[in-house]
């Protein structure tokens, strides 16, 4: 016998959509355009950035430029201030040393007063003083050498030769002495 079933069939859970290819293909496509974009928009952002840094190297470039000028100033007026300070330096030493060689030829004079001496040569280096000269006696050239002590002025007085010779009919003697002056 054959047997007809009228009632409907117990129904199966349903079957899943499946999806559409062309849904896949829109929604890849879309993807890409959005990172597409959003790469666009990141190197716009990135240029941005860019930009603002070359204006700002470019501002430093123009402050580095203002104080290379400024700095050349201060080395110029460096140069300029130690010039100065060495020719202030020059015209006091000029200054003190001015008055020595008068001071100096002064207590000389004063010290040959009386007696019957005179100087052939007088040389002052620094502050060492070389006296050659002639007197008609021994004594003089004692005295002399005496009246240098009492100055003050010399130091380290020394009679470093003494001899007789004869000028014209006369007999004289020749001294060279050497002192210090004082500080």
């Amino acid at each position: 016998m054959i047997r007809i079933n009228l009632l409907p069939e117990p129904r199966t859970k349903g079957v899943k959509k499946q999806w559409d290819v062309r849904i896949e293909a829109a929604g890849a496509f879309a993807a890409i355009v959005l990172v597409v974009i959003a790469c666009f928009w990141y190197a716009g952002i990135l240029e941005e950035e860019i930009e603002a840094k070359q204006h700002v190297k470019q501002d430093k470039e123009k402050q580095i430029a203002a104080l290379q000028q400024q700095v050349k100033k201060v080395e110029d007026f460096e140069k300029r201030k130690k010039l100065l300070e060495d020719k202030g330096r020059i015209i006091d030493q000029l200054e003190k040393s001015r008055g020595g060689p008068v001071r100096t030829l002064d207590h000389i004079s004063q010290s040959l007063e009386p007696l019957k001496l005179w100087l052939t040569r007088l040389d002052i280096k620094d502050k060492q003083v070389d006296l050659e000269g002639k007197g008609m006696s021994q004594d003089d050239i004692v005295e002399f050498i005496n009246n240098l002590r009492r100055t003050e002025y010399f130091t380290n007085i020394r009679l470093t030769e003494s001899r007789a010779g004869v000028e014209g009919k006369s007999t004289v003697y020749i001294f060279k002495i050497s002192a210090n002056l004082k500080s």
